[in-house]
């Protein structure tokens, strides 16, 4: 799944949510404090974060967005390497092998 699959699948899972509360889209663009088409282009899988972040506020599920992007903290192994709480910036080292097979597990 590519990102553009999963930012489909995030708007069709929107427009559920809104119907399943019985919500035209002009009540979620008001409730949410966006234009219409926002909520359009949000449900078509094309909007911003922002926009996604206030949609899901208005839909009573800011939890299942931020369950989406987990607070790990910080690393004991990074604690004890660093005179620091936390962690600045990333070494570089450390090489990425895209897997476009790879499917999301949420």
């Amino acid at each position: 799944m590519n990102a553009d699959n999963t930012a489909v699948l995030i708007g069709r899972r929107i427009k559920q949510y809104r119907l399943n509360q019985d919500l035209t889209q002009e009540d979620l663009a008001m409730l949410a404090g966006v234009s219409l088409k926002a909520v359009k282009n949000s449900e078509a899988g094309k909007s911003t974060l922002g926009t996604y972040a206030a949609i899901m506020i208005a839909l009573g599920r800011q939890d299942q967005l931020l369950a989406a992007f987990p607070d790990e903290g910080v690393s004991p192994i990074q604690l004890l390497k660093s005179k620091t709480n936390s962690k600045k910036r990333a070494s570089g080292k450390r090489k990425i092998n895209p897997n476009p097979e790879q499917e999301l597990d949420w």
